[in-house]
């Protein structure tokens, strides 16, 4: 039987969790969930998620306000923050009455402040599970309202073993901590599939046919990776000058000038391009021979899936949750955090083996296909669901191990 389940989203934006949200409300069967959403009408995005949700005709949609975006509460004194939450109070006791109107089995938020403290609430307030899905890096900057939502939930998600072990070691209770992965897309995200007019990439960087071209999707951080991979082109500029480099993802102005300063001094300023934030990165991804992924102790590594899915060889580094993605040497290659110099060795290694590339990339699809697929997700939260619900109705909980990700081998 369909779970009633309520997605409650107060986000100021649609970031990777609420994205990771909208693939299980539209892959979702009817018999294992049946989805309604309460959204925020103050997001600064609320006409997308609107239109978004507007898409999935088998989800019930309402929006209230929610509380403002951060940008609108900076600067401002308690007084100030405090009005700014002041419509999201009366507010939840709407979504409260929602709830309880519609019979909903089970609340199920992301890990912002808002969301993993309103959803908790909510839960106990009305006696419904409630569950936090935790997507983020761990660690003493989690704020008081995520770390009370998630004790007092009834159960966690986390998109990683690594994420669970550190929710444990921070003192949270395993016993109510489940690892289910995210997901790609893998028809979306498909080599083979027709994506309309051929791009110019190449032609619009004044990059040469017969370069070879890495590259990193991902904001720009410190932590992601952009600095090693830099570092690594600079070191092979004179090994390897064919080597260029792409870098996709929403500009930070004083990273990006770091970013642009590291290029200048190792000798690859004409090397180095920057394509900004893409809807779309998949155009992108066909023209890179490597997805260079160096970020350090990512949480699961959805761009890194994703590049898999579209039979990319990846380096990475074997850190955080990628190893519980990818297997070395069978479907990618991971090297140490930190790095330049380990980057430069693994890109050496793969840039002039083309069956090396071809094969690893092909694992790397044969990998994701069997293992991070929305079908599979879905059908883990939903047993996940199901037996919080039993528990509920002090009916005996379901024997279900807390990491339901298929065994970590791969076929190829």
């Amino acid at each position: 039987m369909a779970i009633r389940t309520l997605f409650l989203n107060t986000r100021d934006t649609c970031g990777a969790d609420v994205a990771v949200h909208l693939t299980l409300m539209a892959n979702f069967t009817s018999d294992e969930a049946e989805v309604f959403v309460i959204s925020n009408s103050d997001a600064s995005d609320a006409e997308e998620m609107r239109a978004r949700l507007a898409g999935m005709p088998q989800v019930r949609s309402s929006f209230l306000p929610l509380g403002k975006p951060a940008e609108y509460q900076a600067g401002k004194g308690l007084i100030g923050k405090a009005l700014a939450y002041g419509p999201s109070a009366a507010s939840l006791a709407k979504v409260a009455a929602f709830i309880r109107r519609n019979r909903i089995q089970i609340i199920h938020t992301t890990d912002r402040p808002r969301d993993a403290s309103y959803g908790s609430l909510l839960g106990r307030a009305t006696g419904t599970p409630s569950i936090v899905q935790m997507h983020s890096h761990l660690g003493d900057y989690h704020t008081a309202p995520t770390l009370w939502g998630m004790r007092n939930a009834t159960a966690i998600f986390a998109i990683s073993d690594y994420i669970r072990n550190g929710l444990g070691q921070m003192g949270l209770d395993l016993g109510k901590i489940h690892t289910i992965y995210n997901a790609v897309d893998t028809d979306h995200f498909d080599p083979r599939r027709e994506l309309g007019a051929p791009a110019s990439i190449r032609s619009d960087f004044g990059i040469p046919d017969n370069a070879r071209l890495l590259g990193i999707a991902a904001r720009m951080n410190p932590w992601k990776g952009q600095r090693e991979l830099i570092g690594a082109v600079a070191l092979l500029r004179q090994s390897h000058p064919q080597l260029h480099v792409m870098i996709l993802g929403a500009d930070v102005p004083e990273f990006r000038s770091a970013f642009e300063r590291m290029a200048r001094e190792g000798g690859i300023a004409d090397r180095v391009h920057f394509a900004g934030y893409q809807s779309d990165v998949r155009p992108f991804l066909r023209e890179f021979d490597i997805f260079v992924h160096p970020s350090y102790a990512e949480p699961f590594g959805l761009a890194i899936a994703e590049a898999m899915a579209m039979e990319k060889p990846v380096i990475a580094c074997g850190t955080g949750g990628v190893p519980e993605i990818i297997t070395h040497n069978l479907d990618g290659r991971l090297v140490e955090e930190r790095s330049a110099e380990a980057v430069a060795a693994e890109i050496a290694s793969l840039i002039g083996d083309a069956d090396l590339r071809r094969r690893l990339g092909e694992c790397a699809r044969q990998t994701i296909l069997r293992r991070f697929t929305p079908r599979l997700q879905c059908s883990e939260v939903a047993r996940r669901y199901a037996g919080l619900v039993a528990a509920s109705n002090g009916e005996a909980m379901r024997n279900i191990p807390s990491s339901l990700g298929v065994d970590g081998g791969s076929a190829c």
